[in-house]
């Protein structure tokens, strides 16, 4: 560094970093050339990086509160009644219990949408072909083992007995048959909703007993004697039988059912919008097939929907005694 002196006659140039001072200009640029004052320059300059390299050593283990330590365990035990520390701490935490939640999230979103993909309108309709195939196999059976042996089954007290056969065989006379009342029952996507909302059982029960509703007392193909026992008769091909093995009453809820479950390409068709695996369409759907297939298959869960349903119509037809 260079320091003038006094007047432009007596100028002086001091060289700070060898402490040496010339009037001559030309014998301070002599001097910074010389070897004792570059090598005494480049020494301070070592010796000042040296020290801030000391005070970076000094102080490398720092604390998110901003204090800083020359000793790892130093920091250590800063950090454990450090107030700073702790919050980062916990943010830390959350953090990473937020990304697992995002995780989670975002298998719950691959899951759904497995499931819709899966469940494509091609698969439905070769579900519901093999579903009615199989339901058709058991009403078969059903009919050679059960019907057949089907006897009169009006073997009750004498009073009972009198009301009963006038009651169903002049008062009902003109009654429906029990597939000709299935077969003209109007069964809508509010029906289907309904069975995804309340459960198969529930909304089958629903759909059967609205039906009834809708007739006269004495139209009716159904009617229960004893509501306790469930004793139910049902017109089939132009007679009152006693359902007894509720055989007839089976196969009437299966094609009601059966009926139910055909509007779900039209509701498809209605909710495009379904197969958004996100969208509230898409939980609705799932819903709506696996409660509408639940009671379809033949396996005791099925028998056992059934056997609830029927218990549902007895309650709504259940002959009132004058």
């Amino acid at each position: 560094m260079t320091k003038n002196f006094g007047s432009k006659s007596s100028k002086k140039f001091h060289c700070e970093i060898c402490d040496y001072i010339t009037a001559r200009k030309s014998q301070f640029d002599r001097h910074n050339l010389t070897l004792k004052h570059i090598s005494t320059k480049n020494t301070k300059k070592i010796a000042s990086k040296n020290e801030y390299d000391l005070e970076k050593v000094l102080h490398c283990f720092s604390c998110h509160c901003g204090k800083k330590y020359k000793h790892q365990s130093s920091l250590w035990n800063h950090r454990q009644k450090c107030v700073c520390e702790k919050e980062e701490k916990e943010k830390q935490e959350e953090k990473e219990k937020e990304k697992e939640k995002e995780k989670e999230k975002e298998k719950e979103k691959e899951t759904k949408k497995e499931v819709v993909n899966t469940l494509s309108c091609e698969v439905l309709v070769d579900l519901f072909k093999e579903m009615l195939k199989n339901q058709n196999e058991q009403m078969l059976e059903l009919f050679k083992n059960g019907i057949g042996n089907t006897t009169n089954s009006h073997n009750v007290t004498n009073k009972n007995k009198f009301n009963l056969n006038f009651f169903l065989n002049e008062q009902c006379k003109d009654a429906m048959n029990i597939m000709d009342f299935v077969s003209t029952l109007q069964v809508q996507l509010s029906d289907l909703e309904r069975v995804g909302e309340l459960g198969y059982v529930k909304g089958i029960s629903h759909i059967v007993a609205n039906g009834l509703k809708d007739l006269d007392v004495c139209k009716r193909p159904i009617h229960c004697s004893d509501l306790k026992r469930e004793t139910m008769y049902v017109k089939d091909e132009n007679v009152w039988e006693k359902d007894e093995s509720k055989v007839k009453l089976s196969k009437m809820i299966k094609h009601v059912a059966h009926k139910n479950q055909k509007q779900i390409n039209a509701w498809q068709q209605e909710n495009p919008e379904y197969n958004d695996s996100e969208s509230i369409k898409s939980e609705k759907f799932l819903k709506i097939v696996g409660e509408s297939m639940s009671g379809l298959t033949n396996d005791d869960d099925a028998e056992q929907c059934t056997n609830k349903i029927i218990k549902n119509i007895a309650k709504e037809v259940t002959i009132k005694e004058d």
